[in-house]
C-alpha cells in the first residue's frame, strides 16, 4: 500500500514532534514537503531534522505552492496559533485532509467555518489533542462510557506550572491574546479538553483570571467553573506562575459509584482508581502509562483517511472544548456567566483588557 503523503507547514519547535512521530510510524507514511515563510529556518529544519530520513523532501516558502501539490494527502499545520484557522481552510479548499495544532481557531466563527468547509468537501479536519490517546485517559473514558461512575458529580483539572519570562521572550506570540497566547488557550487547553471530552456537553461557564509577578499582557493564573448538561460541575484551576517551579498537573473525576485521579507532568501517576464494582484488572492499565505523543494520533488519522471514518480528534468531536475555552475568555471579559452554545466571540476582544 502506498504511504500516506504528508506536508508540514511551519518549521518551529512543535514540528519536530510531528516529524518524530512520522518516523516512528515508518513506511506507512512519508513526509514529502515542508513549508515555512522563513527560508533560513526552513532550510535549517530540513537539513537538521528531515533530510537524513526523507532525502526527496521538497521545500517551499510559498504556502499556495505547497498546497497545490497533487501528491499530498495530508497537511499538518504547525504555525503560530493565529494562523491556524485560515491555513486549515485554505488546505481544505485545496482538497487536502488537515491536522492542525491546537487551537483550531481564536474565534468561534472561524472554527465553525473551518468545520463546515471540511464537512462540505468530505475531508477530515483533525486537531492535535493528543492527550486523548493516553492509555490512562482512554481507560477513564471507557469507564465513563460503561456507566461505571454512575451519575457524574464533578470533575477537576489542576495545572500548577512555572513559566519564566524567557519562555515568553523565546516566542513573543505567547504574550498576546490576539496571536493565541494566554493560560487557558495556549497551555491549559489539553486539560480542559479532557474534562469536556470525559464529562460531556457544557451548558454554562464562569471564569476569573489575572496576571501576577510577571510583566505580561495575558493571564497567567485563572479559574473556571463549568456546568455540564448532565448536571455535573467542572472546576479548572490553572497557573503558570507557581513559585519557584512547576508542581503538579492533575485530572480527577467523581461519580456516585466511582472516583479516579491522575497526576504527574504527563498525567502518568495513578493516585486513585475506585469503583463500587471494582475489578483487579483495572489498575493494570496504568502499569505502563504512556508518554504524550503525536504518534497514536497520526496512526488513528491515517486509518481514518483510508477507511473513510473519523479520528478521535476530528473537528466534530473537538469543537466543543474550544467553544468552552472561548466562553471562559468571554466570561472573564464580561464578568459574568456565559451560556453555551456561544453566539460569537473572538480573542481579539480580549485585547481591550490588556
Amino acid at each position: 500500500m502506498q504511504p500516506l503523503r504528508v506536508a508540514i507547514i511551519g518549521c518551529g519547535f512543535i514540528a519536530q514532534k510531528h516529524v518524530r512521530s512520522l518516523l516512528e510510524i515508518g513506511e506507512d507514511v512519508e513526509l514529502v514537503a515542508l513549508c515555512d515563510i522563513d527560508k533560513h529556518r526552513l532550510e535549517r529544519f530540513a537539513e537538521d531534522v528531515c533530510r537524513p530520513h526523507y532525502p526527496n523532501l521538497r521545500l517551499y516558502t510559498t504556502i499556495e505552492e505547497c498546497m497545490s501539490r497533487n501528491d499530498v494527502d495530508l497537511i499538518a499545520i504547525t504555525t503560530s496559533s493565529h494562523t491556524h484557522a485560515s491555513l486549515a481552510i485554505a488546505a481544505l479548499q485545496a482538497g487536502k485532509h488537515v491536522l492542525v495544532e491546537k487551537p483550531l481557531a481564536l474565534s468561534i466563527q472561524d472554527a465553525r467555518t473551518a468545520a463546515a468547509e471540511a464537512k462540505q468537501r468530505g475531508l477530515i479536519l483533525a486537531v492535535s489533542l493528543q492527550t486523548r490517546y493516553l492509555s490512562q485517559t482512554q481507560a477513564i473514558k471507557k469507564a465513563v462510557d460503561e456507566g461505571r461512575f454512575g451519575s457524574l458529580i464533578h470533575g477537576v483539572v489542576s495545572m500548577r506550572w512555572n513559566r519564566d519570562m524567557d519562555y515568553y521572550y523565546a516566542s513573543p506570540w505567547r504574550d498576546s491574546w490576539v496571536t493565541g497566547g494566554g493560560l487557558f488557550m495556549n497551555q491549559c487547553i489539553h486539560y480542559i479538553d479532557l474534562l469536556q471530552w470525559l464529562m460531556g456537553p457544557v451548558v454554562s461557564v464562569f471564569g476569573e483570571a489575572g496576571t501576577f509577578m510577571q510583566p505580561l499582557h495575558i493571564e497567567n493564573m485563572g479559574v473556571a467553573v463549568l456546568k455540564f448538561a448532565n448536571g455535573a460541575t467542572g472546576f479548572v484551576e490553572a497557573s503558570s506562575c507557581v513559585y519557584p517551579k512547576s508542581l503538579l498537573t492533575s485530572l480527577s473525576l467523581y461519580g456516585e459509584r466511582g472516583s479516579v485521579s491522575l497526576e504527574g507532568v504527563r498525567l502518568n501517576e495513578l493516585k486513585h482508581w475506585s469503583f463500587a464494582n471494582d475489578q483487579k484488572e483495572d489498575e493494570s492499565v496504568f502499569v505502563h502509562t504512556d508518554e504524550i505523543s503525536h504518534t497514536p494520533l497520526y496512526e488513528d488519522l491515517i486509518k481514518a483517511i483510508r477507511t473513510g471514518t473519523l479520528p478521535l480528534v476530528s473537528v466534530e468531536t473537538s469543537l466543543d472544548s474550544l467553544e468552552v475555552i472561548l466562553a471562559i475568555y468571554k466570561s472573564i471579559t464580561e464578568g459574568k456567566s456565559v451560556q453555551l452554545p456561544l453566539d460569537d466571540f473572538d480573542m481579539k476582544n480580549m485585547a481591550l483588557k490588556s
